[in-house]
């Protein structure tokens, strides 16, 4: 129980939770020119780590293989930044020549548009602004007339107003200047300076680096640390290797399909459809956007331009649909709502640099949660894991009697589980959730009730009927529920999966201890089964398993102690009743019966002779 003098620490713990995240938002915004060049750097260790430490294993040094792997990837980023930049000035200069088809391509949606709803509107909001200019313009004569008026004759005449004189500087005639565009220029090539170098050390110091932050951590924590160190590099590794391989493939397929199709520049928008494709959800869009807005303008007709908004449609599906899944795998392990909110965070804090880290910084602070007890939110709020089970998904559909919900996820289950899997697994501790809430008063009638009334329509849906009928000689074995209408419906459950060897009869659960010793000498059962869900039920289970063993000691008895699973309590309820065949589910319970159903028509007077699904 939680002591009201706790209640302050909580708050305080709760602003000092927010107080750190505003400071951490706040350090990330106005720490962009150190920050963004480190997180850069770092993704780029781990995507370029794995070659370093394959050439390493074939016996180069560590020096010698850092020093190839860098040279190698810069030279061919290099290489594609200048051919890209090459075919971008030629482009520029070849505009002109595309003049006639754009002006062709404009005529063609301008006479599409003819008579279209939005050119109707366009004409309506025309007409509409004239009639209002030619009202504001009849407004602004009046007053123009009224004050012009004759102005009394002891008016002295109004003195004209200076005029300003500004002077303006040779900075301020043009709104271009060399020290303005150079500007941007030069940070980006301070970060992407800087990025390489720190590259160049992390990889070369990576091991110093990795002990440092276990130290940093704490040396006591060095499993902990070391695990999500190695989850952290191995994943992200994955996901930066596996998406450079999915985006060149597609940038590749791309620069090829339009090289074929005779659009200029093929080589450089392969290689930007590559680029941007690193950028979620908006990157592939402007990668398809450039070559088809150039198609336009190039080739006459509409032919092309609809080919190559085909291939590209075509190559984004083979991509997003077997590509990727087939790659990435389990790797990313953020949702997608997660990501999109990702995307926009960091795209705020950092700009373009930001978006397109958003999905490996991401990755990184779900792995970091996993193992920081401080930041398990992290992973709870961004993962792509399931946080509730099937059966909590279950009774919280039905706490919220959302019975729609709640049987589809029944169907759900049932379509891929089988029928005692789906009792045992999603029905049971549903009902052994609602009857935990009974006792502590969490639950109303009205609650309970809409409980027991969906799952027994669920119940009803699923196995209308017995698995098959019982046969002529089946075994006849009496249940009686202990303690209320969870307990009856656990045993309705129980007599749907039983086979026909079997015939189950269930007593109500208000039959009393009386009653059920009239119901043994009525019934004449086999064996008696007494079922009682937990928590709640002992004292009666034990009272009815006492009274029947006092007045029928040769009728075996079992107890269906459903969810009961510690082993000690298991051993309690054995020395307290004096029955060792215990069942703690639905398919213990099952195994026992149809077990029982075997061998008592060979061997009626020694039923001992079984082994029960559960013994201690």
């Amino acid at each position: 129980m939680n002591h009201p003098a706790l209640h302050p620490q909580r708050s305080a713990a709760v602003l000092i939770n927010l107080a750190t995240l505003i400071l951490v938002v706040v350090a990330l915004y106005f720490g962009k020119p150190v920050l963004m060049p480190l997180a850069l750097a770092t993704l780029l260790t781990f995507l370029l780590n794995p070659m370093v430490s394959a050439l390493c294993r074939r016996g180069l040094g560590l020096a010698l293989s850092v020093t190839l792997v860098v040279i190698l990837v810069f030279s061919v980023l290099g290489g594609m930044v200048w051919a890209f930049g090459s075919q971008l000035t030629s482009l520029v200069a070849d505009l002109p020549d595309y003049k006639q088809n754009i002006r062709e391509k404009w005529v063609d949606l301008r006479r599409a548009g003819s008579g279209s709803p939005i050119e109707r509107i366009r004409a309506t909001w025309s007409e509409l602004r004239g009639e209002i200019q030619l009202i504001e313009g009849e407004e602004k004569r009046q007053a123009a007339a009224t004050n012009t008026a004759a102005p009394p004759t002891n008016a002295a005449p109004a003195e004209p107003e200076p005029v300003p004189v500004v002077v303006r500087g040779e900075a301020e005639e043009g709104s271009w200047t060399i020290p303005t565009a150079l500007g941007p220029l030069a940070e980006v090539a301070a970060t992407a300076a800087l990025a390489v170098v720190l590259v160049i050390f992390m990889l070369l110091r990576g091991r110093e680096l990795r002990n440092r932050l276990i130290i940093v951590f704490g040396q006591s924590r060095i499993p902990t640390t070391t695990r999500a160190l190695d989850e952290a590099a191995e994943r992200i590794s994955r996901y930066l290797l596996m998406q450079t391989i999915v985006n060149s493939t597609y940038g590749l397929a791309v620069g090829i399909a339009l090289y074929f199709i005779g659009l200029p520049y093929a080589l450089m928008w392969g290689f930007l459809a590559t680029l941007l494709r690193f950028i979620p959800y908006v990157g592939p869009w402007l990668g398809a956007a450039m070559p088809i807005l150039l198609s336009l303008a190039v080739f006459p007709g509409w032919l092309h331009p609809l080919l190559i908004l085909g291939l590209i449609l075509v190559f984004e599906l083979f991509s997003n649909m077997l590509m990727e899944p087939m790659l990435y795998g389990p790797t990313v392990g953020v949702s997608e709502v997660a990501l999109i909110v990702a995307v926009a965070f960091w795209t705020w804090i950092w700009g373009p640099i930001g978006l397109a880290l958003a999905a490996p910084l991401t990755v990184c602070l779900v792995v970091v949660g996993k193992y920081v007890p401080s930041l398990a939110f992290v992973p709870l709020l961004l993962g792509d894991e399931p946080v509730m089970s099937p059966a909590v998904q279950f009774y919280q559909r039905l706490l919220a009697m959302d019975d729609t919900e709640a049987s589809e996820i029944a169907r759900q289950f049932g379509a891929s589980h089988k029928l005692i899997e789906l009792y045992d697994e999603l029905l049971l501790p549903a009902l052994l959730s609602a009857k935990h809430d009974v006792k502590n008063q969490e639950l109303s009638e009205e609650d309970l009730d809409f409980v027991i009334d969906t799952t027994e329509k669920i119940i009803a849906k699923t196995a209308p009927g017995p698995a098959s009928a019982p046969l002529a000689d089946a075994v006849p074995i009496l249940a009686v529920p202990v303690e209320d209408a969870i307990d009856e419906l656990i045993l309705r459950m129980l007599a749907q999966i039983l086979p026909e060897t079997v015939r189950l009869h269930i007593l109500s659960s208000g039959t009393l201890s009386g009653e059920l010793m009239e119901a043994i000498d009525e019934h004449s059962p086999a064996l008696l089964c007494i079922g009682a869900g937990i928590p709640g039920g002992a004292e009666r289970m034990r009272h009815l398993a006492k009274r029947v063993k006092s007045r029928h000691p040769a009728l075996p008895v079992i107890l269906g102690r459903w969810g009961l699973v510690h082993s000690k309590r298991r051993k309690d309820l054995a020395d307290l009743t004096g029955i060792r065949d215990i069942a703690s589910s639905l398919k213990d319970a099952r195994n026992y019966l149809t077990q029982f159903a075997q061998l008592t028509p060979a061997e009626p007077s020694a039923p001992r002779l079984l082994e029960p699904v559960v013994r201690n």
